[in-house]
This record gives structure tokens, sequence and C-alpha cells, in this order.
């Protein structure tokens, strides 16, 4: 595993209710971390399963494996160039656990 491979900076949130000062609460999103990646745009493609024809514009990040990211997989999105995109999908990259592939949509 080369170190050079991660040239960009990517930014993790995770939503959960935090306390909003008055006895309830709010959801809200909680960074886990910055983290160095590498990322890559997959192909584009049109998604008409809801009736209606939506581009997809995925993004696949990896990185380096953290127990942080594995214990928390539910409700994150990434800040990437300022955009937010919502995780799709996060596993092992590797048989070894050294990597871990996160897919995300754009906008």
């Amino acid at each position: 595993m080369k170190g050079r491979k991660y040239t960009r900076k990517i930014e993790i949130f995770t939503t959960t209710e935090i306390d909003d000062g008055y006895g309830g609460s709010i959801a809200s999103d909680v960074s886990l971390g910055s983290f160095w990646a590498e990322a890559k745009q997959n192909s584009a493609y049109r998604d008409n399963s809801i009736g209606m024809a939506d581009i997809k514009n995925n993004w696949s990040f990896n990185v380096r494996a953290n127990s942080v990211l594995m214990d928390n997989k539910d409700n994150l999105t990434i800040l990437y160039h300022g955009e937010k995109r919502v995780v799709n999908d996060i596993r092992y990259n590797d048989e070894l656990f050294r990597e871990i592939n996160i897919v995300a949509n754009g906008n």
C-alpha cells in the first residue's frame, strides 16, 4: 500500500441526534474526521427506477482502514470539493483489511 496514492482530503460526517438545549433533540451532522483518500469518479448512469430519469454521479473513495468508519456505517456523508455526497456502500477493499472503499452519490 503506497501512501502517495492518497492525495485528496475528504471529511466524513454522520447524522446523529443532539440536544437542542430546550429538552429536545435535533438531527445534525457530526464530523467523524478528515481523511486522506484516493478519489475516482465512477461512470455516470441514468436511473429510471422511480419513474423519472435521474443521472447518478457516483464517486469511489479509498481510505486507510479505520475503526471509526467501520463502527459508524449508517447515515454517512462525505464532503469533497465543497459538495456533500451521500454514502451508498462502505466495505473493506482487500482481504487483509487495510483499505476501505466508500461509494457515494453526487448531487
